[in-house]
């Protein structure tokens, strides 16, 4: 009482100073009413010590049950568990049987009060919200205090409007616009119409800005139209009116995907579009009050139709707090021209003052935030976020505040800390059952302790000088990091329980897969057998050969860790390397090799033409430029310079190519592969097939057919040797297993970036067995996942080097490692423990020994000459 108790005696004490001179003019009766029993509980006699100012030294010595609960300290690692912890907990409460004493607890009957209310609101809603009302967990509850701006869908979208002319307006953002239902309603735009209409803007290269204007206005008017949404939106447009084979139109190139009942979708982009611009022209200019009211009136009906009762009434919420501010601007006689800024906090204010009148409770369990006057009769008062530095809460004083400085304090002022301490001592004493207090106590990455609130621990030692420090440990739980530890369903006391019967569920399974006991044929442990009536096809295993444990993840656990880079970019591209480098060198090289293989050149004439760089340059120049109309190059100067780029690299590429066509003419009927080995069976067809030449120059005067695969990537490697790399051809040697294990006597011919790698016939003895092998191979993989990376394994190989193997795993701050790709860093987050089993070394010699024998062995490769004189450290590729 002493600790907490400042704020309510000086107000007390200023309460009864104004009683005495009232007393003095009329005589009044003062009532004083209290409880005078001792208490049973340990919460009861708290709250009689502290109603009778007993000191410690004057405690009577009392037992206390070993099942009392009144007061209950639980300690976790997150605001997630924490939540999680007192949903168990009120769990166990509501299912107490009422007494003679007390009736049954109900939900009303609980209040969770918090410092603040905004980080909890997720978790409470993931925790408490995750059942239906059928559920027997389910617990019905409600969260006050909330400021309906920052959680209303609709309020939050209406805020990022009256930002707009200060907004880049990214594709994310439209797109998370479109995601509000009175938006999508008011365009005419159903729910599963966004995914559709997502991919078509980030196809056609929507990045950030309206429009060139727009980009001008935010002194960006250099970055042009290019990747803007309106470049986006004619190249959607043109691409429904004309398709992509039209070609382009005012130096506009058409988005080709759009087509059928779905292309309304654009209709409606292009209205959502149009209106953005029009508000942004609207909302850059000053206006007065009245005109402001105008404009946002005109916002609202432009932009949002209700869907549902709540939408319905914060809308009209937003013209009442319209129609206050005005009354409040002509009762100030005020008519003077404000910017946008001004308007919008005026209005949006006004909003979260109506949103404060809402009811307190409302019938369920009561989340709010420790304020003042909150602290009323409960039957259950729960306090989480009791941790070191949040409560009592901080607050900063300005210089010129004088209840802030040192002597100067008067009792009655306000101080955020003794009312957060006043708050602390009404919650004690207004719980009637149970109070319930939680902190994050252990760190969530190290497990180290984490101190609780100075209030929490003034509390503690008062309990343990009181009643015994055994009294308070024995109603202290630390609960585990995560809600699915096994100590939950072994703890032999009790003291940790949880309601979640999934995770129980899950730990059977386990049990039962260890014991041999049934159930075990559910754990993912299980020998993986193959379906027979489902052939393995050469791309299934060479995505397993390149990165086994991947294709573990995705074929067996259906696990994709999704690449932050590979989301829809706000950003317009800057450069050009790696991935975005191959795929671009993709898209350039595939049209023309297209236009090379029609009827005409079968007949010649384009392989005439071809043979001349000029025309081959042409063509290349021709798909280039499209890229660049099509928003996938970089803007400007740099653009050019990697539309050059693209052509001069892929300009002996492609000349390459189609001297093995003229020498290889026409094209051969593709080859059906066959293989089988213990069960698993490999089926596909070997394509790209071009009919023996009429006279080679070979060792070998049988002439035979020839596979021919054209790749816009790198197949050596990036040393100055300028080797074949054995991972870049994972693909090419499994064609060349299954030609020859079904019987086929084919060479490859496979046409890089940098080089050319001609492929002798394999034996059909010795591809048999080292394709039985890889097929053993994935079988084992599916199972479970192998300590296997492509790269660090024929690194080992290679140097017989743990050290360098080691290196090419992890990185350094030159290179990136193998263990960066998700999969990898999920089951091994160093080389260590990829090599802990003693596996590794075996398995790399096993599955990628005749790969790395096979490259450097059967693969005769010839540099292209401007390859031979790229330098060692260019960029790399993955494809």
């Amino acid at each position: 009482l002493a600790a907490w108790g400042r704020q309510g005696r000086d107000f007390l004490r200023q309460l009864d100073a104004f009683d005495n001179d009232a007393q003095q003019q009329q005589t009044v009766a003062r009532v004083e009413l209290f409880d005078e029993s001792a208490g049973e509980t340990l919460l009861q006699q708290v709250q009689a010590h502290i109603r009778d100012l007993l000191p410690l030294a004057e405690h009577p010595v009392a037992m206390l049950e070993a099942t009392d609960r009144s007061i209950v300290f639980h300690i976790a690692h997150s605001v997630q568990r924490e939540v999680e912890i007192l949903h168990d907990q009120l769990l166990d409460l509501l299912a107490l049987p009422s007494s003679e004493a007390a009736r049954p607890l109900s939900p009303r009957d609980v209040v969770v009060m918090v410092p603040d209310i905004e980080p909890y609101t997720a978790a409470i809603r993931s925790v408490f919200g995750q059942y239906a009302r059928s559920d027997p967990r389910f617990i019905p509850f409600d969260i006050a205090d909330l400021r309906e701006r920052g959680n209303s869908p609709l309020l939050v979208a209406l805020e990022w409007l009256l930002r707009l002319p200060q907004q880049r307006a990214t594709q994310s953002q439209l797109r998370d616009l479109l995601e509000v239902p009175a938006i999508a309603a008011r365009f005419g735009l159903q729910g599963e119409d966004l995914g559709q209409l997502s991919a078509w803007m980030a196809g056609a290269g929507m990045r950030w800005g309206l429009d060139e204007a727009h980009r001008a206005e935010l002194g960006l008017a250099a970055c042009g139209d290019q990747n803007s949404l309106g470049f986006g939106l004619d190249r959607l447009l043109l691409g429904y009116a004309s398709g992509r084979a039209a070609g382009s139109f005012g130096g506009i190139e058409p988005f080709g995907d759009i087509g059928g009942l779905d292309a309304a979708m654009v209709g409606s982009l292009a209205t959502l579009i149009d209106a953005l611009s029009r508000w942004r022209n609207e909302a850059s200019s000053a206006a007065t009050p009245a005109g402001w009211a105008a404009r946002c009136s005109r916002l609202i009906e432009d932009f949002f139709a209700a869907t549902d009762e709540a939408e319905q009434l914060i809308l009209a919420a937003l013209h009442d707090a319209l129609r206050a501010w005005l009354e409040a601007c002509e009762l100030a006689s005020f008519d003077g021209a404000v910017p946008l800024t001004v308007a919008r906090e005026a209005w949006l204010e006004g909003v979260d003052d109506v949103g404060l009148g809402r009811r307190f409770t409302a019938g369920g369990v009561t989340f709010c935030t420790l304020l003042p006057m909150r602290a009323l009769p409960f039957e259950v008062v729960c306090l989480l976020g009791m941790n070191e530095g949040d409560y009592p809460r901080q607050t900063q004083r300005s210089d010129f505040d004088l209840m802030g400085q040192a002597g100067l304090a008067r009792p009655g002022d306000r101080s955020r800390r003794e009312d957060d301490r006043q708050l602390m001592l009404e919650a004690l004493l207004s719980a009637r059952r149970v109070l319930y207090l939680g902190w994050t106590g252990r760190s969530v990455r190290d497990n180290s302790i984490e101190p609780p609130s100075v209030l929490v621990s003034q509390l503690r030692d008062y309990l343990g000088a009181g009643w015994g420090a055994e009294a308070v440990e024995a109603r202290t739980t630390e609960h585990p990091l995560q809600p699915f530890s096994r100590r939950y369903f072994e703890s032999a006391a009790g003291a940790l329980h949880t309601h979640a019967r999934e995770w129980r569920a899950a730990h059977t399974g386990h049990a039962e897969a260890a014991t041999g006991r049934p159930g075990a044929d559910a754990s993912p442990s299980a020998a993986f057998e193959p379906d027979p009536a489902v052939p393995l096809t050469l791309a299934v295993l060479t995505r397993f050969l390149k990165n086994p444990v991947k294709a573990f993840f995705r074929s067996q656990l259906d696990v994709v860790f999704r690449d932050a880079e590979a989301e829809p970019d706000d950003d317009e591209t800057f450069d050009v390397q790696g991935l975005d480098e191959y795929q671009l060198l993709d898209s350039v090289l595939q049209p023309v090799v297209d236009r090379l293989v029609d009827g005409a050149s079968l007949c010649g004439v384009v392989a005439k033409n071809a043979a001349d760089d000029a025309a081959l340059r042409s063509m290349l120049a021709d798909e280039a430029a499209r890229l660049r109309r099509a928003g996938r190059l970089p803007m400007a100067g740099i653009g050019l310079r990697h539309e050059a780029a693209l052509v001069d690299i892929l300009l002996p590429v492609l000349g390459c190519w189609q001297a093995w066509t003229l020498r290889h003419p026409g094209v051969a009927a593709k080859e059906l592969l066959h293989f089988e080995q213990a069960g698993v069976v490999l089926q596909d067809w070997l394509d790209g097939l071009r009919p023996a030449a009429a006279v080679e120059a070979q060792p070998n005067p049988a002439a035979m057919p020839v596979w021919l695969q054209l790749l816009p990537g790198r197949i050596c490697s990036k040393t100055k040797t300028k080797a074949l790399a054995p991972e870049k051809l994972v693909d090419a040697w499994l064609r060349t297993l299954a030609a020859a294990a079904s019987g086929l006597c084919v060479r490859g011919v496979v046409v890089g970036r940098d080089a050319v790698a001609v492929i002798e016939a394999m034996p059909a003895d010795e591809a048999r067995a080292v394709l039985g092998g890889l097929l053993q191979a994935w079988r084992d993989g599916m199972s479970a996942p192998l300590p296997l990376a492509v790269k660090t394994a024929l690194a080992l190989l290679t140097s017989s080097d743990p050290a360098k193997a080691a290196a090419v795993y992890e990185g350094n701050e030159r290179t990136r490692g193998e263990v960066e790709e998700p999969c990898l860093a999920r089951l091994y987050p160093d080389f260590e423990a990829l090599a802990r089993d003693g596996r590794f070394g075996v398995l790399a010699e096993r599955i990628y020994g005749p790969l790395q024998r096979w490259a450097q062995g059967s693969v005769k490769h010839t540099l292209h000459a401007a390859a031979s004189q790229a330098p060692a450290g260019a960029a790399d590729d993955d494809d």
